[in-house]
Order: structure tokens, then C-alpha cells, then sequence
């Protein structure tokens, strides 16, 4: 996934445009929709909400009023707006991901 050390690597190594680009180029839409962010949220131990776990790493809280744990509110979580990144697209790759996408 390119995000925190794995994401500076690329970065420093030359290698991120080669990277998102096979990414990119393995996008299944069968994939995309069952990525875990559609059906489940991540708590972070200070109770913060989050779409999925790599998201909780970048620090992306869901999009919608109940942000916290003590805020819980199954009505907002339903219709909120999914947080989407380039780093999605590890989700989407392949024959997809459950935190084990494949790109070949």
C-alpha cells in the first residue's frame, strides 16, 4: 500500500509513478466493490472512526457527524461519503483485497 514508510520509499527510490501506474492499470471495478471500507469501519484506541484501516493510518476519520466512537450513529455511517486516496487503488487491484490485493 503506498502510504507512510512504504509511500517515502517510492518516493525516494524513483519508483512511485512506475508503482500507481500498475496500480492503476490492474483497477478491477469487481474489486471495487468489495473493498472492506463499503461494509465495515476501523476504531482507532482513542475511538476515532475511520473507513478502513489505512485510512486510520493516514488519519482520515470518516466523513460524517458521528466521528467518534461516543458519537455512534448507524444512520450517518450508512450514508456517508467513503474517503477515497491513491492509496485505494491497493484495494481495487487485482483479484482485490481484504488487506491482500493482487496486482499480477
Amino acid at each position: 500500500m503506498p502510504i507512510s514508510r512504504y509511500l517515502d520509499f517510492l518516493l525516494t527510490s524513483g519508483n512511485y509513478e512506475s508503482y500507481m501506474e500498475k496500480l492503476v492499470n490492474a483497477y478491477n471495478p469487481v474489486a471495487a466493490e468489495k473493498v472492506m471500507c463499503r461494509n465495515i469501519i476501523s476504531i482507532g484506541w482513542d475511538g476515532y472512526l475511520y473507513d478502513c484501516d489505512f485510512n486510520q493510518m493516514l488519519k482520515l476519520k470518516v466523513n460524517c457527524t458521528s466521528k467518534h466512537i461516543s458519537q455512534f450513529n448507524i444512520q450517518n455511517l450508512n450514508s456517508r461519503k467513503i474517503i477515497v486516496g491513491q492509496h485505494c487503488y491497493g484495494c481495487t487491484a487485482g483479484s482485490g483485497s481484504s488487506c491482500g490485493g493482487a496486482v499480477f
